[in-house]
């Protein structure tokens, strides 16, 4: 196992270091990586998702999908062996609308990844699985699976349209193989559960050894490096924009004295 001194020295700077040591597979800069093992993907959605059958035979990390006006980066999106598509998502403080964003992801999925010009019964069936590390619906619930219902008289019948939503959370505990299987998302060392081994050697590769701390370090500057770049544009954007009520600021200036020379020259 490499020690604190030789990690330290790879990653060149002490601010990167404390990064990458205090990680959790929450984060996305660590998920990225874990995200990359399908085996890794298919062991959480058979366990969030009580399916033992199911199969992922293909995973995209950090997939880019674009709508006419906005897009997103998927954390990682899963393709099963029966033609479904699943979206993981990983979500820590940013609690902005978790219903609405889910929604969008949901949406953008079944958009891109129906070919052109299919049938609506060729639209492919898509599950969005989102996970927080706070109750995102206020229900106590360590696990909720939401979808479409008709309401019929007092009633609300399902509607099975193809699209299935879950959210699952960290904060509470049930007891349960799944609270078991998120409380492990939280830890920034290495483990080993013996109900979950996939995750288990993943942590371990990218936590305790030098070639899987390596790739977590680059991967870590790269992100925050992108970070940083994000809130350098941001900023620009925010002295364009105050730079632009300035100008308009002193036109408004210039006018009131041109204005007041006018009425200066009518008194004369």
């Amino acid at each position: 196992m490499a020690n604190e001194k030789q990690l330290n020295s790879r990653i060149l700077d002490k601010e990167t270091y404390e990064k990458v040591k205090s990680l959790r597979a929450i984060d996305d800069a660590l998920f990225r990586l874990l995200a990359c093992r399908k085996d890794v993907c298919q062991e959480i959605l058979r366990n969030l998702l009580d399916d033992d059958n199911l199969e992922v035979i293909g995973v995209t990390p950090q997939e880019e999908m674009i709508s006419l006006f906005r897009g997103v980066i998927l954390d990682a999106l899963c393709k099963l062996s029966d033609g479904q598509y699943c979206n993981i998502e990983m979500q820590k403080n940013d609690k902005e609308n978790d219903i609405k964003r889910v929604r969008f992801h949901a949406s953008l999925v079944t958009a891109n990844k129906t070919p052109k010009g299919s049938d609506f019964s060729n639209i492919p069936n898509v599950k969005v699985l989102y996970i927080t590390t706070y109750d995102a619906l206020s229900n106590g619930q360590t696990i909720t699976h939401v979808s479409r219902c008709q309401r019929a008289q007092d009633n609300y019948l399902p509607i099975n349209d193809g699209e299935d939503i879950i959210f699952a959370n960290t904060e509470i505990d049930d007891d349960t193989k799944h609270s078991r299987l998120l409380k492990l998302f939280l830890k920034s060392e290495s483990f080993y559960d013996e109900m979950f081994p996939a995750l288990s050697e993943a942590m371990k590769f990218y936590k305790d050894t030098e070639r899987g701390q390596d790739a977590v370090s680059e991967v870590t500057k790269e992100w925050y490096n992108e970070g940083y770049a994000a809130a350098i544009k941001e900023q620009e954007k925010i002295i364009e924009k105050e730079k632009k009520r300035a100008d308009a600021a002193e036109q408004e200036i210039e006018k009131l004295r041109e204005e007041l020379a006018r009425l200066k020259k009518q008194e004369l």
